[in-house]
């Protein structure tokens, strides 16, 4: 079967944020995560640091708009397209002041928007900063197996491991790789449909000491963590942001060979945290 980790893989490059106060979220990610800003002339921002880069509209909502990922160069982006359509998935062409001409989008069962394009030259890769790159983005849905049959049999993500309810059997998390790394898109069976989280790797352990001395300079303060996910088996933290979104910094996110059969865990505290207490969605 061909994937996005065997044939296109595919890399988290932006995220398309809305936002009700658009300049205090801009502060916060200019401050808290060193990124640089640039004014748009339909009145939305980029901002963009070291391996991290988002839009940020204005909108009477906040929230994800969108996620983007970056298929590095045009003959990949062009093979996804047509396997796409070939699947009777529906794209939208696009155009994102952070990627090359040729993107587009596609809309889930549910109507969330990812974006697949290649990434311009990226300018704020020699951008002063702590280490932090943009890495995956998870959900909670309400129709969780019908979103991943989507993504792996019409999109091609392969699923790394799955967390299952040991008294029912249902399925409760889903953790989905688009290349190497165990996963860069997750679900979790919840009551909404809404944004979980979306994470920054960092390069090691004293990475993640670091951010969360410079939230603890800012009184801003760790909700879940720090700990160790089973699934994926990396370091971690969790923060939230101006609009009170969530995000993650992790560190030593398992490589996942194609070959590799999905793993199944159980839906426990210590699964979601090996460490300790655990964030358990409802």
């Amino acid at each position: 079967m061909q994937t996005l980790q065997t044939c296109t893989p595919a890399r988290l490059c932006y995220l398309h944020l809305a936002s009700k106060e658009p300049q205090r979220q801009i502060d916060f990610y200019r401050r808290m995560l060193d990124m640089g800003c640039l004014a748009q002339p339909d009145g939305s921002w980029i901002l963009s640091g070291p391996q991290r880069a988002m839009l940020v509209s204005p909108a009477d909502h906040s929230g994800l708009l969108a996620a983007a990922y970056d298929l590095g160069d045009q003959a990949r982006l062009g093979e996804l397209r047509a396997r796409l359509i070939e699947n009777g998935c529906a794209v939208e062409d696009i155009d994102s002041p952070l990627l090359e001409p040729c993107a587009f989008l596609i809309r889930d069962p549910q109507g969330r928007q990812t974006i697949f394009g290649v990434s311009r030259t990226d300018s704020s890769a020699d951008r002063p900063g702590m280490p932090g790159r943009l890495q995956h983005v998870v959900f909670q849905t309400t129709e969780l197996e019908a979103m991943i049959d989507f993504y792996v049999n019409t999109v091609g993500y392969t699923v790394s491991d799955n967390v299952v309810d040991e008294q029912t059997g249902q399925l409760m998390v889903c953790f989905l790789r688009s290349d190497d790394e165990h996963h860069s898109l997750a679900f979790f069976r919840g009551s909404k449909n809404e944004w979980d989280h979306h994470c920054y790797e960092t390069n090691e352990w004293n990475d993640i000491r670091d951010w969360g001395d410079r939230f603890a300079k800012e009184r801003i303060t760790i909700f879940f963590g720090p700990g160790r996910h089973g699934p994926g088996n990396n370091l971690f933290f969790m923060v939230v942001d101006a609009d009170r979104n969530r995000l993650e910094f992790s560190a030593e996110l398992e490589m996942t060979d194609a070959a590799r059969q999905p793993g199944v865990w159980p839906q426990e505290e210590y699964t979601l945290n090996s460490w300790g207490r655990a964030w358990i969605r409802s």
